[in-house]
């Protein structure tokens, strides 16, 4: 189902027409707000065989660090060339910058080998981000507001071009336009309707209510859990046969 089939029944079920602007063409009004939060909180609630992706990035030389959105957690980071593809070894932030304690533009560059994660946040936050800092005139920023976004340290600095990839859980695709649809939308769209009429009920401070939804929504999320692992305990099976 697309956001504009989801956002129609949402407020069948719920009666909240004030949600949209009419029951004609069922354009967003305030639904869409609990619909992309209940996409959420699904995510966050159950794994499935679609919550992990991979966020690609070309990188040039010099590069020592990816940024990117709605990255739950990484996993694991991978480089490629023409030639081979390489999976980086995770190190600690506080071993990383004991190690790699030089500004990195007068670093030798290599293939990268190490990862950590960046710290993004600053204080005051601002519109500008400040990637790594080394010293008063030797930084790195970029124009985002940190808090949208998560990262990634690695060395040696690039010596040539790259793609890295990294590995990890990411939210399911935001829903934003009408014909907009993500994992729980075209899959189990009775549970994105039930989530973010559990969300609804929380803003209603209805907690028999909410009680109500989150029963439901277990009782039929737990079994796309238990397909999930049903699929991983398969797998590891053939693999030892």
């Amino acid at each position: 189902m697309t956001l504009v089939e989801i956002r129609e029944q949402f407020v069948k079920r719920n009666g909240r027409y004030d949600l949209v602007v009419d029951a004609t063409d069922w354009a967003d009004a305030g639904a869409d707000f609990f619909i992309q939060a209940g996409s959420r909180y699904l995510d966050r609630l159950e794994e499935h065989d679609h919550s992990e992706a991979k966020k690609y990035k070309t990188l040039t030389i010099g590069d020592h660090y990816f940024i990117f959105q709605e990255c739950r957690s990484v996993h694991n980071v991978w480089v490629t060339n023409d030639e081979y593809h390489k999976e980086l070894e995770y190190r600690e932030p506080s071993i990383f910058r004991a190690y790699y304690n030089e500004i990195p533009s007068g670093m030798d560059g290599g293939v990268p080998s190490y990862w950590t994660a960046a710290l993004l946040r600053t204080h005051p936050q601002s519109s500008t981000m400040y990637v790594d800092r080394w010293q008063d005139d030797d930084y790195t920023e970029t124009s985002k507001y940190d808090y949208e976004y998560n990262g990634i340290l690695f060395m040696p600095p690039t010596d040539t071009a790259y793609v890295m990839w990294v590995e990890g859980l990411f939210y399911s695709k935001a829903l934003a336009l009408d014909a907009d649809n993500n994992y729980w939308s075209v899959n189990h769209p009775e549970l994105l309707i039930m989530a973010a009429n559990y969300i609804l009920e929380l803003f209603n401070r209805n907690t028999e209510g909410a009680k109500d939804w989150v029963a439901g929504i277990m009782n039929i999320i737990s079994g796309v859990g238990k397909d999930f692992v049903d699929q991983h305990a398969h797998q590891a099976t053939n693999m030892k046969g």
